[in-house]
C-alpha cells in the first residue's frame, strides 16, 4: 500500500533538490525523508533515484511516479480545503514580492493578515521578479506580487495598479531645465536594472533597443543601488517617481524632462487555483485594499 507521505517525500525531494531540504520543507528530519523514500522504492523492482549523482535525480522510473504523486498531492490539497470550512487558511503561507512592496506596504498586509488568521506561519519572500515566479511555477512559494504575470489555466491573475517611472540623475550631472531630446539623452551613461528585473521587459525599446545605444552601460540587480550610483552622478537611471522623491526633495536626484517616454509599471497579484484558492483569494483582495504605492512609497523614501 501507498501512503501520501511516502509520495509527498518523494514529490519534494526531487523539486527541492536534496532529502534534507525536503525534510526541512515538510518538518520532518531528514532520516524520516530516507525511510519513506525507501519504503517508497522497494514497492518498485528498479531504483527510483539515481545514485550515481551527487544531486538527488529521478530515474525514467522515479519522473513517472512524481507525475503521478503530483496529482495525488493535488487531489489531497483539493479533498482538505474541501473539508475544512470555507475561510480556513492553510498553516503556512510562503508569499513573495518585489523590493517596492517589501519597502512600502508589506508590513501592513503581514501584519492584517496575522491579525485576520493569528495561528498562520508567514514566511515572506523578496526577490527579483523572475526569481519569484520561478519559485511560484516550481510551487516553492505560493503567492506573489510583482510587475509581471503568469498566462496559464494553473494561475489566477489580479491586477493591482501602476507606478509613474521617471528619468533621474545628479544635478551635478545635469542641471537645465529643458527636455531632453533622444540624441541629448544618448550622450549619458544608462543605470539600469540587470536582465531578471522587472523594468526590463516593459523597456525593452527603451534601453535594449540597438538603434539607440547609450554611450555606456551599468546594469545591477538593486533599484537602490541604482538610486546611489546615479546621486554620485554615475549616469542616467529609470525610478520610480513616488519611491524615491526624497531624493529629489535632498537634492541629491533630478527628474529629467525628456523625449524618451516611459511606460507605467503594472503590478500584479499571481497564485495558483489548484489548491487554497479560496484563502488565496481573500489575501488577493486584502492586498488590492491595502495597495497604494504613491504614498506608502512617498512615506518611506
Amino acid at each position: 500500500m501507498f501512503t501520501l507521505k511516502q509520495l509527498e517525500a518523494l514529490y519534494w525531494v526531487s523539486t527541492l533538490g536534496s532529502f534534507e531540504a525536503a525534510g526541512s520543507y515538510l518538518n520532518v528530519t531528514q532520516s524520516t525523508i530516507s525511510k519513506r523514500i525507501g519504503e517508497l522504492e522497494g514497492k518498485f523492482p528498479v531504483p527510483l533515484f539515481d545514485r550515481s549523482s551527487r544531486q538527488s535525480i529521478l530515474t525514467s522510473k522515479g519522473q513517472d511516479i512524481r507525475d503521478i504523486a503530483e496529482q495525488m498531492l493535488r487531489l489531497n490539497d483539493r479533498l482538505t480545503l474541501t473539508a475544512r470550512t470555507a475561510n480556513a487558511p492553510p498553516f503556512r503561507f510562503r508569499l513573495g514580492v518585489t523590493d517596492l512592496v517589501a519597502l512600502s506596504w508589506l508590513p501592513q498586509l503581514l501584519a492584517t493578515i496575522m491579525e485576520r488568521y493569528p495561528g498562520i506561519s508567514l514566511e515572506p519572500e523578496i526577490d527579483l521578479t523572475s526569481g519569484l515566479l520561478e519559485r511560484l511555477n516550481e510551487r516553492r512559494i505560493d503567492f506573489v506580487i510583482c510587475p509581471r504575470l503568469i498566462q496559464h489555466p494553473q494561475f489566477v491573475n489580479m491586477p493591482l495598479g501602476e507606478i509613474e517611472l521617471v528619468w533621474m540623475c545628479s544635478p551635478k550631472l545635469y542641471s537645465g531645465s529643458a527636455e531632453l531630446s533622444r540624441e541629448d539623452m544618448l550622450k549619458f551613461p544608462l543605470l539600469i536594472q540587470s536582465a531578471g528585473s522587472m523594468l526590463r521587459p516593459i523597456l525593452q525599446d527603451v534601453i535594449d533597443n540597438p538603434r539607440m545605444p547609450f554611450t555606456k552601460t551599468i546594469s545591477c540587480n538593486n533599484m537602490a543601488a541604482l538610486a546611489e550610483l546615479a546621486a554620485h552622478g554615475l549616469g542616467i537611471t529609470i525610478l520610480p517617481k513616488a519611491f524615491f522623491s526624497r531624493y529629489v526633495t535632498d537634492g541629491r536626484l533630478r527628474i529629467i524632462k525628456s523625449a524618451l517616454r516611459l511606460p507605467k509599471l503594472e503590478y500584479f497579484i499571481t497564485y495558483r487555483n489548484d489548491y487554497n484558492s479560496l484563502f488565496f483569494e481573500e489575501i488577493a483582495q486584502l492586498g488590492i485594499e491595502l495597495c497604494d504605492f504613491e504614498h506608502s512609497l512617498a512615506a518611506t523614501a
